[in-house]
């Protein structure tokens, strides 16, 4: 498990780097961004069926 401040171990990614539609997701790897810091959020990703205007009526 990594914590803050750990070193990634080699990876490649798919990232989105931009919204526009012209735009395709970039592959990533460890060494595309030498000697900088990165964000990688990892985690569950909310897929709820509920919209705002459903929750708004509740």
């Amino acid at each position: 498990m990594l914590t803050v401040s750990d070193r990634l171990p080699e990876h490649r990614l798919a990232a989105c780097v931009s919204l526009g539609a012209t735009n395709a997701p970039k592959t990533i790897n460890h060494a595309s961004h030498e000697g900088k810091w990165r964000l990688v959020p990892v985690g569950p990703i909310d897929v709820s069926v509920i919209g705002p205007t459903e929750i708004a009526g509740v």
